[in-house]
């Protein structure tokens, strides 16, 4: 037995003065609740209550532990009642982890208006370009991108993440400009960890394929400094177009290889699996799909 049913119907006799009562409160029978009663007294090896046929009332033991029932019941009323208002109405504070480009340049630019709509939120954003365990680390909801690995979670798709070969102006002028994928082999190519084929670059064409090893003077997993490496005329750079849209909009930066691009990756929110899921990971979820759009923003006019 729970010991919960045997204080909930104990308290509940003392709170009604009779057994019939109490079970119409609990939506139990008489019996069920003389049973519940009856349990606890045994597994304490105390009587609680006096029962006669016209009274009944508590012992000294019975009124002793009345005293903590009473408090452990208002306690759990308590806590369903926040419980349940967190399931109507956002509110509490809200664990995110996204990779630190996006984070920056896309998560973080939604949150103000988020928190204009739900005060009773906060938020709490960590960014890195690790995948981190939501368990472990206390965490809501995560941003993710790219392939992800087998488990548990919760998956929404939010965004394709196209990857677009890009390079500033000055230093395709002074390089010239790659006419075919094989031509990247002899240029400065900005190289990073956050591509799964590594240094291998692949693009994909009218014609198939196309898989290219490169090399160059820059590396970094952080796609801020890869732009601005690109910005600098350093070499070319293969980066996601929410990364770079800006920079291709005003002519800073120009692509290169335009009927060759890589295949695309994808943008997720992944959060525990549960069977009622958390209002304000549904709320802020939505909140982001919303400002990313069917067409990511920074997809338009590309």
């Amino acid at each position: 037995m729970d010991p919960l049913d045997g204080i909930a119907a104990f308290a509940r006799v003392v709170d009604s003065g009779s057994f019939s009562t109490a079970a119409d409160r609990l939506g139990l029978s008489k019996s069920a609740v003389s049973a519940h009663v009856q349990r606890l007294e045994e597994r304490l090896g105390i009587r609680l209550l006096n029962r006669t046929t016209r009274r009944l009332s508590m012992t000294e033991a019975g009124a002793a532990y009345y005293r903590h029932c009473a408090r452990i019941l208002a306690e759990a009323e308590a806590a369903e009642r926040e419980a349940s208002a967190l399931q109507r109405e956002p509110r509490g504070t809200l664990r995110i982890s996204a990779p630190d480009s996006f984070g920056w340049m896309h998560v973080a630019p939604a949150v103000p208006e988020f928190l204009r709509r739900y005060p009773e939120l906060s938020v709490d954003i960590a960014l890195s370009p690790a995948h981190v365990s939501l368990v472990d680390e206390g965490l809501d909801l995560a941003i993710r991108i790219g392939v992800l690995e087998d488990s548990p979670l919760v998956v929404r798709k939010l965004a394709p993440s196209r990857l677009v070969a890009c390079a500033a102006p000055a230093y395709l002028d002074k390089h010239g400009m790659p006419r075919e994928p094989g031509d990247l082999a002899k240029h400065n190519c900005l190289c990073t960890s956050l591509l799964p084929w590594g240094d291998e670059w692949r693009l994909a064409g009218k014609i198939g394929e196309a898989r290219v090893a490169v090399g160059g003077s820059f590396r970094s997993n952080n796609a801020e400094m890869l732009r601005v490496a690109a910005l600098d005329g350093i070499g070319i750079a293969l980066l996601p177009t929410w990364a770079v849209a800006e920079p291709l909009r005003t002519g800073a930066l120009r692509r290169v290889l335009d009927a060759w691009e890589p295949p695309a990756s994808t943008i997720y929110a992944v959060y525990p699996s549960n069977r009622l899921m958390s209002m304000k990971v549904r709320a802020f979820v939505d909140h982001l799909a919303r400002c990313i759009g069917r067409t990511p923003y920074w997809d338009e006019g590309l």
